[in-house]
């Protein structure tokens, strides 16, 4: 089974190497549709699209050795463009996650810059371009989430307002980038979790509500980020101990991701908060199972 899918995946690989166009030698990066093979976009409905919404999958469905290799591939293929970068630092990000280490820092560093460094090229060159912003955006906000979990919660928020104001520039620029509420609604619900003891003062809204609706847009009407907010929508129900409402979202994500481990560990901690115990434990059995799977696999 591990086989089939890395020959998928590589099958995939060549395919997309196939379809992309390679980018003449003599490309002038002023030109728009210069600019276009450059930085081929995520957002329309194309190989690139394709590309990112397939290494998407292999990530929230585990398999972050496969999703590296084929973002990887798409660096080298398009050098200027972040996407490949963005979305191999997605891939380990993922991956320390998921085994709560940090030992990969140095290479999510690494490919996180890069991605971020590519970003504001692509602004300075096409300044009208919204997916130029969100993937700045989408670069600091895993660099915030990162902090969050090894760093301090002070560098987090700078992080996470400097995603928030790419996102809300994206959002100027390009209304139809959903996506980019994924950015803006996890720093609006976690900046007033967070700040809960002083939100009563005037100076410190509570916007919990709002990053709550902003992340259910994304869950639904989102390209490229649909998982990822719902993801990101389980996390915030579950501080707010609506495990109902977790629950139902998780049960979604793990139809629509049956590798995946996250969608078991919420139905499992939302099952224990509604007094569920016997599917509780099922769920927690079902977990240690793909923990053993998963450690056989790498």
């Amino acid at each position: 089974m591990i086989l089939s899918r890395i020959q998928t995946t590589a099958l995939f690989v060549l395919l997309i190497i196939a379809i992309f166009p390679a980018i003449p030698c003599d490309a002038n990066p002023t030109d728009s549709s210069a600019v276009d093979m450059v930085f081929p976009s995520s957002f329309t409905p194309g190989p690139m699209q394709d590309v990112v919404l397939h290494g998407e999958d292999l990530t929230a469905n585990d398999h972050y050795a496969a999703a590296e290799s084929l973002f990887t591939e798409i660096a080298q293929r398009y050098p200027e463009s972040p996407i490949g970068p963005l979305f191999v630092a997605a891939a380990i990000h993922a991956q320390m996650l998921d085994t709560e280490s940090d030992e990969r820092t140095d290479e999510f560093r690494r490919w996180q810059d890069d991605a971020r460094v590519k970003a504001e090229r692509w602004r300075d060159q096409q300044p009208e371009s919204g997916e130029a912003e969100f993937l700045l955006g989408a670069a600091y906000g895993y660099d915030a989430v990162y902090e969050s979990r090894w760093g301090g919660w002070f560098a987090a928020l700078k992080k996470g307002i400097r995603s928030k104001n790419a996102c809300e520039r994206a959002l100027k620029k390009d209304s139809t980038i959903v996506d980019a509420y994924l950015g803006i609604g996890n720093y609006n619900y976690w900046k007033s979790a967070k700040t809960e003891f002083i939100n009563w003062l005037p100076i410190m809204a509570d916007n919990k509500r709002l990053g709550l609706a902003q992340l259910q847009r994304v869950a639904t009407e989102g390209i490229i980020s649909k998982a990822a907010a719902r993801a990101s929508l389980c996390a915030a129900l579950m501080n707010e101990q609506d495990y109902t409402l977790a629950l139902a979202h998780a049960d979604t994500l793990a139809t629509q991701l049956p590798e995946a481990k996250a969608p078991l560990w919420i139905q499992a901690q939302a099952y224990w908060g509604l007094y569920r115990w016997d599917d509780a434990v099922t769920a927690y059995q079902e977990i240690e199972q793909e923990v053993q799977y998963f450690c056989e696999r790498y």
